[in-house]
């Protein structure tokens, strides 16, 4: 309950009693014990229909906790995970309910959710389909704005969302802005992601601009400032992508001796493999720099195929199962983690406090690290890393 709430039950519940005060005086006030024991029953009744209409209820009656609906991109893995960890870490200690929400269409474009378990406060609305990845972004899209629908039908009062795009997100904050009859908005917070559209009440995310510098660092660093390097998994319609990028090339441009190729865009794991096998045949290529999950994967899968992992670097984002595994096995030299678990932490302590009308961030930066073989078993990488194992 939020405290306007709280106010105004008070307000109704003095102004019942001051009505019932007033009547029970006018009892007292009349002669004659039989008259005055109807007289009092008869307020009785009214003041337990006046508390009713005005819908006080009794102390020892519970509140019913806000619910907050996680919308997450279908496929997103490890990352999804220790996003919904955070989040409900974040439910437990607020006591509001939190309630998941992938964006899985089955087989024929068709989505079809339901309701697995509800386990306390926190239930899952999920359905399986290991052929997400495949499906277009567009069916994927329209996939996350339907289960953002979903949710606002299921009552929730806010949104936490990790947008596949400026367009779903878009048509995310119209259902919030539309769902309520009486014109209340429903808050969206934005994860992982920054994307131009008004209506965001808070976003989540790392320092794209800032991350993508470390990733042209450490590449400059293991080329020894000399080299071809392609960057691998541009998004032009993707702002984070964008800043990423250009934090890379604020780097490399320091350096004279390193030739960056024209950039290759690809957002599928298949798809970028197909782009790094074309550049690999055209000509010589020292690096790759990575700046997304599939384009990591893709390039990965490239150099495996060749067996030249220990001749061309990589350089990516992400901390996918598989990512870790092959930066263990040398195929990758670094990788640049963010802090999935604070982002669904934070992100849901965001939509507390809009809730309760209090103070709300509009931008609060993650960390991100720079995790090679040299450092992934430190404690602090271990927590970033692994945050489901306790």
């Amino acid at each position: 309950m939020t405290d306007k709430q709280a106010n105004r039950n008070d307000a109704r519940r003095v102004k019942g009693l001051n009505i019932c005060t007033y009547w029970k005086k006018v009892a007292a006030s009349i002669p004659g014990f039989r008259k005055r024991r109807l007289l009092t029953v008869t307020v009785a009744s009214f003041c337990l229909l006046i508390s009713s209409a005005c819908g006080l209820s009794s102390p020892d009656a519970a509140a019913v906790p806000s619910r907050i609906a996680l919308i997450t991109p279908a496929g997103t893995g490890e990352l999804a995970e220790a996003i919904r960890l955070g989040a409900e870490a974040a439910a437990k200690e607020s006591g509001v309910e939190l309630i998941t929400v992938e964006a899985y269409p089955s087989e024929g474009h068709v989505y079809t959710p339901a309701l697995l378990d509800a386990d306390r406060s926190q239930m899952k609305v999920k359905q399986a389909n290991p052929n997400s990845q495949t499906l277009s972004r567009s069916v994927r899209e329209q996939a996350q704005v339907e289960a953002a629908a979903l949710a606002l039908k299921q009552g929730a009062s806010a949104l936490l969302v990790d947008p596949l795009s400026e367009k779903a997100l878009s048509n995310i904050i119209q259902e919030a802005q539309t769902s309520n009859s009486d014109g209340t908005i429903v808050p969206v917070i934005v994860l992982n992601d920054e994307f131009p559209v008004k209506g965001v009440t808070s976003i989540i995310s790392m320092d794209n601009v800032e991350a993508g510098r470390q990733a042209g660092q450490a590449m400059a660093e293991l080329l020894k400032g000399r080299g071809r390097v392609a960057l691998l998994g541009p998004d032009p319609v993707n702002s984070g992508l964008i800043q990423r990028e250009q934090g890379v090339m604020e780097v490399l441009v320091q350096y004279p001796d390193i030739q960056v190729e024209p950039k290759s865009i690809c957002n599928t794991r298949d798809g970028c493999w197909q782009t790094a096998k074309q550049l690999l045949d055209q000509q010589d290529v020292d690096g790759f720099i990575t700046l997304q999950e599939p384009a990591s994967l893709g390039a990965a899968d490239e150099l495996n195929r060749r067996n030249s992992a220990d001749k061309v670097r990589i350089v990516g984002f992400g901390s996918e199962q598989q990512q870790l595994e092959q930066l263990q096995e040398g195929v990758f030299d670094h990788l640049i983690v963010q802090n999935g678990y604070s982002a669904g932490y934070l992100g849901l302590n965001q939509a507390v406090a809009r809730l309760n009308n209090q103070q709300v961030q509009s931008r609060v930066l993650l960390e991100t690290k720079l995790v090679s073989t040299d450092n992934m078993f430190w404690m602090d990488n271990q927590k970033l890393l692994f945050p489901f194992v306790q």
